[in-house]
């Protein structure tokens, strides 16, 4: 279990992941395996890569879903550990506030408890080809142009 300081970071040497239209998509560009959450759970992975404590998180998701204090900090749980076992995200040393404010007054949404989407069929798929975008140079590779020694 996690404390109510406990702050988190992406595992950006194996992770890449983007947020859009309220949905969080991961890929863990080791292994092939991606991953999506939704709703409130994207609310959760957004506060999370900002450096949002947990109990931080946990009171956003009570401000904007209609949801009971101690079954949101439940579910965030859950789901941090989730997150931690699929090496998704790390714990964080950083212990500054994040600055930055929430929207004042919001529509409270119905709750759905956030749930990890884990899509490993196509872990051989993107074995042929995996979207690497920047790799660092590979140091037993050889410079264009230079001659192996033999």
């Amino acid at each position: 279990m996690f404390t109510p300081d406990s702050r988190f970071r992406l595992n950006e040497a194996e992770i890449a992941a983007k947020t859009m239209d309220g949905e969080a998509i991961m890929i863990n560009l080791s292994n092939g395996i991606y991953y999506s959450i939704v709703e409130a759970g994207e609310l959760v992975w957004r506060l999370l890569i900002e450096g949002r404590t947990v109990e931080q998180i946990a009171r956003e998701v009570v401000r904007r879903y209609d949801v009971m204090t101690t079954q949101a900090e439940e579910d965030i749980q859950t789901l941090l550990a989730q997150l931690v076992e699929e090496r998704l995200v790390l714990a964080s040393d950083h212990s500054a506030p994040v600055s930055g404010a929430v929207s004042a007054d919001v529509e409270r949404s119905l709750y759905a408890r956030p749930q990890l989407n884990i899509y490993r069929d196509m872990g051989d798929l993107l074995a042929l080809d995996p979207p690497m975008p920047s790799l660092p140079e590979i140091p037993w590779k050889e410079k264009s142009g230079s001659q192996p020694s033999e």
